[in-house]
C-alpha cells in the first residue's frame, strides 16, 4: 500500500467518523451502541482520527457497555501523546455528566489517574474531577479528602 493510498483511506475514515459524530450528537448514539468497540482507537491511527474516535465513544458509552468503554479510556491515559491522554480524561468527565447512574464508578477511575503522578494527566483530572462535582456536588464529601493529600503545591 503506497502512502497516498493510506492517506486516502484515514479521509474517508475521516469523513465517515465526522458523520456518525455528527449523528451521536444529534441523539443517535443507540444506533452506534452495540459497535463501541470500532471506536477503540488504533496506535498508527493519526491524531485527528484519533479524537474524533475518542468524542464519538464517550457518547455511545452506555450502561450496557460502560465497564468495557472505561477500561480502554484508561488505557488511553499514559499514552504517549499528551493530547490523546487529556482526551481520553476529558472523556471520562463526559460520560460521567451523560449517565448519572454511572458517575460515581466513572468519575471513581478518576482518583486512580492522580497517583500516576504525571504532570499533565494530574491537572486534566482535577479539571474534569471540578466538572463532575459541579454537576454531582453530592459527591464532594468522597472525593476533597481524596484529592486534597494527593497535592503538593509547591510555593
Amino acid at each position: 500500500m503506497t502512502s497516498s493510498e493510506t492517506t486516502e483511506s484515514y479521509e474517508v475514515s475521516f469523513n465517515v467518523l465526522s458523520h456518525i459524530h455528527l449523528l451521536v450528537l444529534r441523539g443517535a448514539n443507540w444506533v452506534f451502541e452495540s459497535e463501541y468497540k470500532q471506536f477503540f482507537i488504533k496506535y498508527d491511527e493519526p491524531s485527528y482520527i484519533k479524537h474524533l474516535k475518542l468524542e464519538i465513544l464517550a457518547q455511545v458509552a452506555s450502561i450496557s457497555n460502560i465497564n468495557e468503554v472505561v477500561n480502554e479510556l484508561s488505557e488511553y491515559v499514559t499514552d504517549v501523546n499528551a493530547e490523546i491522554a487529556r482526551k481520553s480524561i476529558t472523556c471520562f468527565s463526559t460520560i460521567a455528566i451523560r449517565l448519572p447512574k454511572m458517575a460515581k464508578t466513572v468519575a471513581g477511575h478518576l482518583k486512580n489517574f492522580i497517583s500516576l503522578q504525571i504532570a499533565y494527566v494530574t491537572t486534566e483530572t482535577l479539571k474534569e474531577l471540578k466538572n463532575i462535582l459541579r454537576r454531582y456536588p453530592e459527591f464532594i464529601d468522597e472525593f476533597v479528602p481524596f484529592i486534597n493529600p494527593k497535592l503538593a503545591l509547591e510555593v
